[in-house]
């Protein structure tokens, strides 16, 4: 009998799309992100963090005066955050939308004391109680580039970091079930400890609460596991797509469908060079914040580098490179029928014109619809007979990590020894920092034709 499930294989799923991936904050806000994520036809948006304390800002301006319906010169800032979360609920639900997920609450790992614990707590309670007004009952969870020195060794080891993990992870689900709130904890591929789903699944397995779950980010995960832009191939050394799919179809038979919460996706083109880490940034973090791009956009060879040609490593037939139409696939087949939202980051988000929203939203969009299409053909019986046909020729994947060397993460935790100051932003950081623009310079043109935005990183 088949391992996967067929629950509803045919329904499309909702489609979403981050905020932040309709343009900075600096020149578009939330307003303008929403009507234009309504008349693209999209079911919901993503609220970003910084999205929404950029709003809270332009109140306290004067701005938006017309979503309010009782002054708010006199709130307090608990009272200005929750009517500001109202009046956005408000201005979606006018426009058809739902807001799935709030994101992200960062920094919340590396505890060594309940202190700290307590001190990740407070700042998450900030969110959680304006998360009701919003009518949002999702906050993504992210694992975070420490700085300094790894925290791993002799004296304190990977079962030991897990579980801290656990213990705070625990408390929060528990805060978080007081506002009718669940956590979704994602890795990001450049994480110092955590940078992979099973880490993130035997954390969230232990805690054991139902709103703890599991966020996937198809950048994230295939970011980290298939590539590293710190090869010339931009493919992790000694990584086969065969071997990819073999863990992403492990992925699907170990985690249980009901505790994936949400799903991102975005893919990535090559960048022109080879990525280094650098003081202030890991490589994938400097590679994920300027090439990151939509699903299933037709490739332009003018946009990156050439694509790998190796044949254990066949190009997608897609503007990026990454294996995200067998990711989504496989996610679909074994049931999952939650939110497909897209997150994308890349320079062009800078752009400031008005009609930045609109032409990202729109390939957003038709790259979502692409991606169903693809979808809705591998799930019938390809993807299980190319499956079949890898295990067939005894050629085994690489074998499931173990939680104090998990295989699939190389470059992070012993890169992040290298690291010999702080990161200058945060991880989420919607301005391009000082030292991606010091290493990779972003130009962008458009071809007429296809309307899709070149990118090309240029290293010193």
């Amino acid at each position: 009998m088949s391992a996967y499930t067929t629950v509803n294989p045919y329904t499309q799923p909702k489609f979403s799309i981050a905020s932040l991936s309709l343009g900075t904050n600096t020149h578009h806000d939330i307003p303008t992100k929403v009507r234009v994520t309504s008349n693209l036809g999209y079911d919901g948006i993503e609220i970003f963090i910084p999205d929404f304390e950029a709003f809270v800002d332009e109140v306290k301006r004067g701005k938006h005066t017309e979503l309010f319906t009782e002054p708010i010169s006199s709130c307090s800032s608990i009272e200005l955050d929750l009517a500001c979360a109202t009046a956005i609920s408000n201005l979606c639900n006018s426009f058809g939308l739902e807001i799935p997920l709030f994101q992200p609450l960062r920094n919340f790992e590396n505890f060594h004391s309940q202190k700290e614990i307590d001190v990740g707590l407070a700042e998450a309670e900030r969110w959680l109680r304006i998360m009701p007004a919003m009518k949002c009952d999702l906050l993504l969870v992210c694992s975070n580039h420490l700085p300094g020195p790894c925290p791993i060794s002799e004296d304190y080891t990977m079962d030991m970091y897990h579980d801290k993990q656990v213990n705070a992870f625990r408390q929060l689900g528990a805060l978080a079930e007081n506002y009718g709130v669940r956590i979704g904890y994602e890795p990001l591929s450049w994480g110092t400890v955590i940078d992979n789903w099973m880490q993130v699944w035997n954390i969230v397995k232990r805690v054991d609460r139902k709103n703890v779950g599991v966020l996937l980010d198809s950048f994230n995960t295939l970011g980290n596991q298939y590539a590293d832009p710190g090869q010339a191939s931009t493919i992790r050394r000694g990584q086969t797509l065969a071997a990819m799919l073999s863990n992403l179809e492990e992925m699907t038979m170990t985690i249980p469908r009901e505790k994936i919460f949400f799903y991102q996706i975005a893919d990535a083109v090559c960048p022109a060079g080879i990525c280094l880490d650098d003081i202030n940034m890991p490589r994938r973090m400097k590679w994920s914040r300027a090439c990151r791009v939509f699903p299933c956009e037709p490739p332009d060879s003018s946009s990156a580098k050439e694509t790998i040609s190796h044949p254990e490593n066949p190009p997608s037939g897609y503007l990026g490179f990454l294996p995200v139409t067998q990711m989504t696939s496989l996610l679909h087949r074994m049931g999952y029928r939650g939110w497909w939202s897209l997150e994308v980051f890349n320079s062009s988000l800078q752009e400031s014109d008005n009609g930045c929203p609109e032409r990202h939203g729109r390939r957003g969009i038709d790259g979502l619809h692409a991606l169903w299409d693809v979808v809705q053909t591998l799930t019938d019986d390809k993807l299980s007979r190319d499956l079949e046909a890898f295990f067939d020729t005894g050629r085994r994947a690489t074998p499931s990590p173990t939680m104090l060397t998990p295989p699939l993460s190389s470059g992070s935790i012993s890169d992040a020894s290298e690291l010999s100051s702080p990161l200058s932003d945060s991880d989420f950081e919607m301005e391009l920092p000082e030292a991606l623009h010091r290493v990779a310079i972003c130009d962008r043109s458009t071809d007429n034709n296809s309307g899709v935005d070149e990118l090309k990183v240029k290293h010193d």
